[in-house]
């Protein structure tokens, strides 16, 4: 067969519907695969944070308050979990270890490792324990009353699943494989030599821009994704602490007030204290800390600046 006659077998209607059904087909089981792990994965979670904000609520209980907010659960990556409080608090570590025993035994995740940290100093453990069934656990300091303070408690599931991507790796390859095998053959079908070169450079123009990524001194901030890259490392940031960095980046070397950081950040969330964002200042400044010459200097009793003192990088807002 000759070229031409290829290319005219390429444009008839019998391969051009074959294409078209090919990838409908492709684009169906990878729709429905996804979103069968990804429910599933849904569930697991939004399960886990319940009974995460149980342990806030009987932890509180315990403690003799009965009103204070137990802050939303947030899910820093997959498998762990941060629990925050409105107030301070004293606990005994036997009943921390009780209460979160009988709340977690719902979400039949069994490996487990609990640490609580002051609020103002998130480096340093105060008191944690480990559950491994059926007898590796670690439970130190039993019966040593922890003093009133500003905790908040993370969580980390060991035995969590592993993210939707690596449990449908194969079915999203095939799916993959098959999208490309009918987009070459719709692309020879419908392409002509006229309109090579503006397919090229259209798709050159497309990839050139890429508005989510900004340029923070020596980090690539990626706000759409929630993470920092500097070199070969990546970092990832929690929903506030992206929030935090985008309104400093957008106000870089200028001071951005308390106020309107809390108002940025907590606006749906009620009342919340100066406290909390303090504590996520200092959990930001540690994730920058990997760039010397970036930092977030406090202006007492006012706001934050965000500062690059090396000014020959370039700053995208």
């Amino acid at each position: 067969m000759n070229v031409n006659s290829f290319n005219k077998a390429l444009k008839s209607p019998t391969v051009k519907f074959f294409t078209a059904m090919v990838i409908a087909f492709s684009g169906i089981l990878f729709l429905v695969t996804l979103i069968t792990f990804s429910s599933e994965d849904e569930v697991l979670s939004k399960r886990v944070i319940i009974a995460v904000r149980a342990i806030g609520h009987d932890l509180l209980l315990q403690a003799g308050d009965s009103s204070s907010l137990v802050r939303p659960v947030i899910e820093k990556s997959n498998g762990v979990f941060l629990l925050e409080f409105e107030n301070e608090f004293a606990f005994q570590p036997d009943t921390l270890v009780e209460i979160v025993q009988r709340s977690l035994v719902k979400t039949e995740l069994s490996h487990y490792t609990v640490t609580v940290q002051e609020c103002y100093r998130p480096d340093v453990v105060v008191y944690g324990f480990e559950i491994n069934p059926p007898t590796n656990n670690i439970i130190a300091c039993r019966g040593r009353s922890q003093p009133k303070a500003c905790y908040t408690i993370e969580i980390v599931f060991a035995d969590f699943p592993s993210p939707t991507v690596l449990h449908s790796k194969t079915a999203m390859m095939i799916s993959g494989v098959l999208s490309v095998l009918a987009f070459v053959l719709v692309g020879k079908s419908f392409r002509s030599k006229e309109s090579g070169p503006h397919v090229a450079q259209h798709a050159s123009t497309q990839h050139e821009s890429n508005p989510v990524h900004k340029k923070i001194g020596r980090f690539v901030f990626d706000s759409l994704h929630q993470r920092l890259r500097i070199g070969e490392e990546t970092i990832s940031l929690t929903d506030k602490e992206s929030s935090i960095l985008t309104l400093l980046n957008r106000n870089i070397e200028q001071l951005t007030l308390r106020e309107e950081l809390i108002q940025h950040v907590w606006t749906d969330e009620g009342v919340i204290t100066g406290r909390s964002l303090d504590m996520f200042i200092s959990k930001l400044r540690k994730k920058l800390s990997a760039d010397p010459d970036l930092r977030i200097t406090n202006i007492h009793g006012k706001g934050y600046r965000l500062e690059i003192l090396n000014d020959s990088f370039i700053i995208m807002n």
